[in-house]
């Protein structure tokens, strides 16, 4: 995950050893010198003990770290995502069909309807996002079966936000309504949201201010924001 989010926790050492991959030794040296720093400084420091850390594992595995994508709900948790923007890169429908009658079908109730290949700025690396509610699923599709909204996402941006309507322990959703929530807005928009006004966003983010208010029953759908204000 982003940096930005962890300055205020109270054991910022076991958030970081656990997100980032890192030593004790590396956590405690770099919080010496934590105070005063600018967010761009923070990142660049923290960016290098990563790269030192991927370069390290290259050579003693052979795999390229920046080729394995980690998925929320397992390396990253549901928690550390609440109310953060994503750029939708892809969507994997992990074998899930739609009937003539709009009906999901899922390959298998044990595991999620699809997945969405997606990044942000708060985070290093590209994630899997998996799909747990139908209602998520058939907004996604409604994207990427529609020929025309299919191809203006290739030229903008298809934003999603995870919120659900009551938020459980660990981040997960404590009720049965949908969780994502959709919008199409130009190209850079979620690069220039994150770096408003010195990142503010990444504490305290407003993803309506993205896509829309969150609609939790009725009708739902994926909003069209073309000239997004935040």
């Amino acid at each position: 995950m982003g940096i930005f989010n962890w300055f205020s926790k109270d054991d910022p050492i076991e958030k970081f050893k656990k997100q980032f991959g890192l030593t004790s030794e590396e956590v405690e040296s770099l919080l010496k010198d934590w105070q005063g720093l600018s967010n761009e400084e923070k990142l660049k420091k923290m960016s290098d003990l990563q790269e030192k850390r991927k370069k390290d594992f290259k050579e003693i595995t052979g795999v390229d770290a920046n080729n394995i994508v980690p998925e929320i709900g397992k390396e990253i948790s549901w928690a550390d995502i609440v109310n953060h923007t994503f750029r939708v890169l892809d969507f994997d429908r992990n074998g899930t069909t739609i009937d003539e009658n709009n009906q999901v079908k899922a390959r298998s109730r044990f595991q999620p309807y699809g997945y969405l290949l997606a990044e942000s700025p708060i985070l290093n690396n590209r994630v899997k996002l998996p799909i747990i509610h139908r209602d998520d699923f058939l907004l996604a599709a409604s994207v990427f079966d529609e020929p025309k909204l299919a191809s203006m996402v290739k030229d903008e941006e298809l934003l999603v936000v995870y919120s659900p309507k009551h938020l459980g322990p660990k981040g997960l959703s404590g009720s049965p309504h949908h969780v994502l929530h959709y919008a199409i807005t130009p190209r850079g928009t979620l690069d220039a949201y994150y770096s408003k006004n010195n990142d503010m966003y990444m504490a305290k983010p407003e993803p309506q201010k993205l896509v829309g208010q969150f609609v939790y029953q009725g009708e739902i759908r994926v909003q069209i924001n073309p000239e997004p204000e935040f």
